[in-house]
């Protein structure tokens, strides 16, 4: 079994999650870094993993650790102008010197469990310093039911960030309307003569009209925008609908990227000629394992299999792959892993993958 580091702060050994340790022909390791942990970010240029967890006191918190899990801290917690209400889905900015995260409004209709970093709805998206002594709201949407952010995104230059943005609330009893109506947002990103952040030039799009529209960030050229979504759906609840797309912002050409399963998180290698992606295909409990295909969709391979119970790495339970990123040399992979879909609740671990797998995104041997 896998053993947990024992330096965080939220240490729960009631409710510790184990994970054995198994070899495979694409994985040399995996381990436990959080056993309450959610959303992750690998800040390659300082080397630091954020990640938001939910605290004590019932709203997310956004920490930063070492890669092993040590000199964890908290970077949201009590700080002055920040609502001090649901933060998280970080996301460092190239240089390493900012995030940007969602930050749930100080005051909104509903309840603030649709403000959970999953969810996004009545969040705006604001940007912390790297030391936690600065924060900006970035954009500030109306407080109604119509509202939300999910997933913001630096390009790889860092001139660009990239969102998902809700634009009308839930409609239950529809096919593509069920976890509301959201389009991808682009804009310039710059440092203002204040030395505040800015953003300019803010255009969208809905590349299949109505329907959810979940950002993934782009490909490391800044010409292609990675996003799942529901527009396919031609009936209620339907749960294999989801798949990942590839937008070209230049011409609007859209090439559809997976096809069987439940597609979601997809990000992409250091190399860019990469992309790992959560799958429910081949699982029968329906739970997500993390795959790995070609930036065009092509020769796709199974990386874990969580939810394989003649596998090794099987943990016995129903599992959610999700949010990952890559270390800076690709032999790494962070990832948020679900244990509780419905309470959005679930782990932090780190992937070790084997040289062909690391080559193959980009690693260099020494």
């Amino acid at each position: 079994m896998l053993a947990t580091q024992t330096s965080c702060a939220h240490h729960n050994p009631a409710g510790a999650i184990a994970l054995p340790r198994a070899r495979t022909a694409y994985i040399t390791n995996v381990r436990v870094l959080r056993e309450n942990g959610g959303r992750v970010s690998w800040g390659r240029a300082r080397d630091l993993i954020a990640y938001d967890v939910l605290g004590a006191n019932g709203y997310y918190e956004i920490h930063i650790m070492r890669p092993d899990g040590s000199e964890d801290s908290c970077l949201t917690c009590a700080k002055p102008g920040l609502p001090q209400r649901h933060n998280g889905q970080p996301e460092w900015h190239p240089s390493g010197d900012y995030i940007v995260f969602q930050s749930e409004q100080a005051s909104h209709p509903g309840p603030s469990r649709e403000a959970t970093p999953g969810f996004g709805r009545h969040s705006d998206l604001w940007i912390a310093t790297s030391d936690g002594q600065h924060f900006y709201p970035i954009t500030q949407g109306p407080r109604s039911d119509d509202y939300g952010v999910l997933h913001p995104h630096f390009s790889a230059d860092g001139k660009l960030l990239s969102w998902s943005e809700m634009y009308g609330a839930p409609e239950t009893f529809t096919h593509k309307g069920g976890g509301g109506y959201w389009r991808l947002k682009v804009a310039d990103f710059a440092i203002d003569p204040a030395g505040k952040p800015a953003l300019t030039n803010v255009r969208s799009y809905e590349p299949a009209g109505k329907a959810l529209y979940e950002n993934h960030g782009f490909s490391t050229d800044g010409t292609q925008l990675l996003f799942s979504s529901n527009y396919e759906a031609t009936k209620m609840f339907q749960f294999n609908a989801e798949s990942i797309y590839s937008l070209e912002l230049a011409t609007g050409r859209v090439v559809k990227l997976t096809a069987d399963g439940y597609n979601e998180h997809s990000i992409v290698s250091p190399n860019g000629r990469k992309v790992v992606w959560m799958s429910s295909h081949g699982n029968a409990n329906r739970g997500t394992d993390y795959w790995l295909m070609n930036l065009d969709g092509t020769d796709k391979i199974r990386l874990t299999n969580f939810n394989d119970p003649d596998n090794p790495l099987s943990h016995g339970d129903r599992l959610i792959c999700a949010d990952s990123d890559w270390s800076a040399d690709a032999r790494h992979l962070v990832g948020y892993v679900q244990t509780s879909l419905f309470h959005q609740r679930g782990m932090v671990i780190m992937i070790d993958f084997s040289d062909e797998i690391a080559h193959a995104a980009g690693a260099v041997d020494p």
